[in-house]
């Protein structure tokens, strides 16, 4: 294998790059014939990935959350927006839970790749036992992370991680969103979550602004994953829960002096706010929130 240069440059901010803003079968969708997927097939500038983002640490250390099957693209992405060359190596991952999209990369930092040995990982305990047991954790020095306590992947990287417990789904392992907190700024990364009342049940709030600032985030990156309940012709869209946009926007209304930015990601391929001259994007935008963009930049 060849060697990797070093990618550790000094760096004043803390800096967290949207590498994926699709739900976990990307853009375009495996089988799928739709107008935007075949499109996507055609055009790469049109491909999106599963949703994952990259933080660098103000030591110049890369750490990387959630591991998708386009990991070599998405490190790509990384790289171009930090400014660090062609080749990224991270210096941690942290995995949110255990749905495919979100761990199907994970063989890649193995011997038939990358060949790492011990790279910290950091999970909730059930996600860690995924892993064990479909033997894919050898790489790794596996860290299982208790909720709503804070850590740093490394010990100068110049922010912390909390996990925080919602639900979704959790036929595999239990589900967290992340609060990264920066020297600056704060932001909640929500990729995935059932719904809205039971997940402000669950962390003890009444409403989503209530959360955001009781958590005190100046950025959220929050599941966006359908626009309506009747996105998915005829199938039954109890089997794959999300809030729509369109719930999640009653719930918001319009953005206000002092409100967090919120980001949606972790689209389906079939929502159709990722049109930007759509009136669904029109109608989000024009509330003053902000679908997201791969390759964008957000300092901490």
């Amino acid at each position: 294998m060849r060697e990797i240069p070093s990618q550790h440059m000094a760096t004043r901010d803390v800096e967290l790059v949207v590498v994926g803003i699709a739900q976990d079968g990307g853009v375009p969708q495996a089988g799928c014939v739709c107008e935007r997927c075949v499109i996507a097939l055609k055009d790469e500038t049109k491909r999106l990935y599963p949703v994952s983002c990259v933080i660098r640490g103000s030591d110049g250390s890369v750490h990387l959350v959630e591991a998708t099957r386009s990991l070599s693209q998405q490190l790509g992405i990384a790289a171009s927006a930090l400014g660090i060359g062609a080749s990224l190596v991270p210096d941690s991952i942290c995995l949110t839970h255990a749905h495919l999209g979100h761990i199907d990369g994970i063989g890649q930092f193995g011997k038939e790749v990358m060949g790492l040995d011990g790279i910290p990982l950091f999970a909730s305990s059930s996600v860690i036992q995924v892993l064990e047991e479909r033997r894919l954790s050898a790489p790794f020095q596996t860290n299982a992370v208790s909720p709503e306590s804070a850590f740093s992947p490394s010990e100068e990287c110049g922010f912390e991680l909390e996990f925080v417990r919602v639900p979704h789904r959790d036929e595999y392992s239990d589900t967290h969103a992340i609060r990264v907190g920066g020297p600056n700024h704060a932001l909640l990364f929500l990729p995935d979550h059932d719904d809205w009342g039971q997940t402000l049940e669950m962390v003890g709030e009444g409403s989503i602004m209530g959360w955001m600032k009781s958590m005190k985030v100046d950025f959220a990156l929050i599941d966006g994953t359908f626009w309506g309940a009747d996105e998915l012709g005829g199938r039954d869209m109890g089997q794959v829960p999300h809030p729509t946009i369109s719930e999640s926007l009653e719930l918001l209304g319009e953005r206000r002096e002092g409100d967090p930015e919120i980001v949606f990601i972790h689209l389906n391929h079939t929502n159709p706010a990722l049109d930007r001259g759509s009136k669904q994007f029109s109608e989000l935008s024009g509330l003053g929130w902000s679908i997201g963009e791969q390759g964008s930049t957000i300092l901490l």
